[in-house]
Formats: structure tokens, sequence, C-alpha cells
């Protein structure tokens, strides 16, 4: 049976977080203006997520005053939500004067981070009982499936 790192488990269960934590905020103020659909939720969800990701890299190295191997997983998902937020993007690029440029997807994800965590427990019920959009059902399903993957990384950890 493979065995994880203490460090490597909480980092991972931090990893998972950021993305169930960033979620919920994150479409209710994608869908806030006008509903462009599942390619704009997903993008601003991606963008939020890769914010709080890019805290948790910080805080890590200057916790430690050096990169270790958790941040280089951090920083893969940070490439990795931000690859997969730039092509959700490109599905909308122009529409009503959507800017469609790297820096703006990273840049804006802060000011989205802070509004998704301010939005997170006004919308969570709306997330639990699926009632946004329908096209966001997906985002949802997914939502929830990590949602079960930081659930059974605690129960790992508490075990351990």
């Amino acid at each position: 049976m493979m065995t994880l790192r203490n460090g490597t488990l909480k980092v991972l269960l931090w990893v998972t977080l950021s993305f169930v934590i960033t979620m919920p905020g994150a479409i209710a103020f994608a869908n806030w203006d006008a509903p462009y659909g599942f390619h704009k939720d997903l993008a601003t969800w991606m963008s939020c997520a890769s914010a709080l990701l890019t805290v948790l890299l910080i805080y890590n190295v200057f916790r430690r005053k050096r990169l270790s191997g958790e941040d280089l997983l951090i920083a893969g998902f940070i490439v990795f939500a931000v690859l997969i937020g730039q092509m959700a993007q490109r599905n909308i690029c122009g529409q009503m004067g959507y800017r469609c440029d790297i820096l703006s997807f990273f840049l804006g994800g802060f000011a989205g981070l802070f509004l998704s965590l301010l939005l997170f427990p006004v919308v969570l019920w709306e997330v639990l009982t699926f009632g946004m959009y329908p096209y966001d059902r997906p985002l949802i399903i997914a939502w929830y499936l990590l949602l079960a993957v930081t659930l059974g990384i605690v129960a790992y950890m508490k075990r351990a």
C-alpha cells in the first residue's frame, strides 16, 4: 500500500480545498451579469482556484524559506487550473468585451477569489441542491467529487 508523507497529504488537502471553496462563489458571480454559459463559469472557477493556489504557494515558500517538492505539486496544480481555465475562456473571447489574455485571467483571479469567498456561504445551498443554471451541473458534479476526495484525504489523515 502506498503511503504519503503527512506534509504531502496536507498539501493535497489544501489543493482540493482550493477548488472546493472557490467553486460556489465563483459560479455565482460569473453568472451575475449575463449568463455566458458553462465556459465562463468554468474559466471563472479555475481563475479563482489558481489565485488561491498561488496564495498557498507563496505562503508555503515564505514559511519554509525554500522550495520543496510539495510546492512544486502546488505549482503543477496552478498550471493545470490556468490551462483548463484558458481553454474554457477561449470559447467566450470577445463576447461583450470579455478579455482573454493570460494576465487578465491570472490577476482577475485574485479579485474573483475575494468575491468567491464572500459569496461562498450565501450560495452554498444553491450548489448543494443543484439550484444553479442547468449548464452548471457538470461543474457541481465535479465539485461533489472534489468534496468527496477532500473528505477522503481528511479520513486518511485521521486514520494514519
